[in-house]
């Protein structure tokens, strides 16, 4: 018999251990949070498994991206680094290009408004032409321009075509030499005039004429072309200097005494000896003075103030154009508009130049003599041609102002 048996074992009260509830009552278990109604289920070893598996394959799957992220880092580092994309010259200097065209194109509509409100102040006559000499007898170069500069002794509301040219002055704009030539035409000078048909002063060639017949003589007699004339008088002169400030000039002790000791026949100008800045009315009355010497130091005085004026406006383009905006309401030429213009570009590099002065008759080409009880000068016309046409075509400034020292 069984043990049990034998120890009163009752089988009928034998716990079925398989079927009796093992599971810890919710008020009992302390594991669970307060607002959990119930444990989480148990997993079997199944499902663990399984969990497992996949939390590995993951872990192995997000650590070959890192590494296959990191290889790819690594490549791209070891790459050369491409240089910034650099911006296209040609697109900057095109706008630059641009701006440049439209500032030069707008100070040369200024310039043009400027230069065409000049012109048009101007007092114009009609050319014409040298009836009394060939143009194939007449020397001219292409790079050399001349104008005849009249100064005409006339006060105001005088005529003017009923004077004789007070100065003739002939100024050469040669481009070919890179300067400008003053030569002045003595006005006693015993020359033909064509226009009267036999030997006078040459300043009597206006008579018959008007300015181009002085012209004509100064073709006829030295051979010379000359484009065209320019006639000032008195009150341009004085306009012309008053516009840029007076000019700078060296005063002798004899000058000043004749200025200052003749009232009526200078304008009631007084002078000083010395360096001054002397104002429009004293320069003309300064550029008038004869008595004391020749006519010959009268034309070089001429010249001095001349000179003084291109010596102030050469680098200073305003004073340039106010000289001449307030010069040309006295100024007369045969010359065109379209003829101005041209003249002035022209002579614009050559404004930076040397410049000389010098006169006909040259010397050792002349005589004083006494004809028809007046004090003339005689001139040998050719002589003088020849001269005045290696001055103006062939000699440079320096050589030039070099013969003159």
């Amino acid at each position: 018999m069984p043990r049990f048996d034998n120890e009163g074992f009752n089988p009928e009260r034998r716990i079925d251990n398989d079927s009796r509830d093992r599971s810890v009552p919710i008020e009992e278990n302390y594991y669970l949070n307060a607002s959990d109604e119930l444990a989480p289920p148990v997993r079997s070893s199944r499902q663990q498994t399984e969990e497992f598996s996949a939390d590995i394959l993951r872990d192995f799957d997000r650590e070959r991206r890192e590494r296959n992220e990191r290889e790819a880092e690594i490549i791209r580092e070891s790459r050369p680094k491409k240089a910034p994309k650099k911006k296209k010259k040609g697109v900057k200097a095109k706008g630059v290009l641009l701006g440049f065209v439209a500032l030069l194109v707008a100070v040369i509509f200024i310039g043009v408004s400027m230069v065409n409100g000049v012109l048009g102040k101007i007092n114009y006559d009609d050319k014409q032409e040298n009836q009394y000499v060939q143009q194939a007898d007449l020397k001219s170069e292409g790079s050399v321009k001349n104008i005849l500069l009249l100064g005409v002794d006339a006060r105001k509301n005088q005529d003017t075509k009923t004077s004789h040219p007070d100065s003739m002055m002939l100024i050469s704009i040669d481009k070919k030499h890179g300067c400008l030539k003053m030569i002045s035409f003595l006005r006693d000078s015993w020359v033909y005039i064509p226009s009267k048909g036999h030997k006078q002063r040459l300043n009597t060639a206006a008579q018959e004429n008007s300015y181009s017949g002085v012209v004509d003589a100064i073709e006829y007699n030295y051979g010379v072309d000359i484009d065209g004339y320019v006639v000032t008088d008195f009150e341009m002169f004085k306009a012309m200097v008053d516009s840029i400030g007076g000019v700078e000039i060296e005063v002798s002790e004899k000058e000043a005494k004749e200025v200052t000791s003749h009232p009526k026949r200078y304008g009631n100008v007084t002078l000083e000896a010395g360096k001054h800045t002397l104002t429009g009315e004293q320069a003309l009355a300064y550029a008038r003075i004869r008595k004391i010497d020749t006519d010959f130091m009268r034309a070089k005085r001429q010249r001095t103030v001349i000179n003084s004026i291109l010596g102030e406006v050469k680098t200073n383009p305003l004073k340039l154009y106010k000289l001449a905006n307030d010069s040309a309401p006295y100024l007369e030429t045969d010359l065109t508009k379209s003829e101005l213009k041209k003249i002035a570009m022209f002579a614009l590099p050559c404004l930076k130049g040397e410049r000389t002065d010098g006169r006909v008759p040259f010397d050792g080409t002349w005589q004083y003599a006494n004809i028809g009880g007046a004090s003339v000068i005689k001139v040998d016309a050719d002589k003088n041609k020849e001269m005045l046409r290696e001055y103006i075509y062939e000699k440079t400034a320096q050589e030039i102002n070099a013969e003159e020292k």
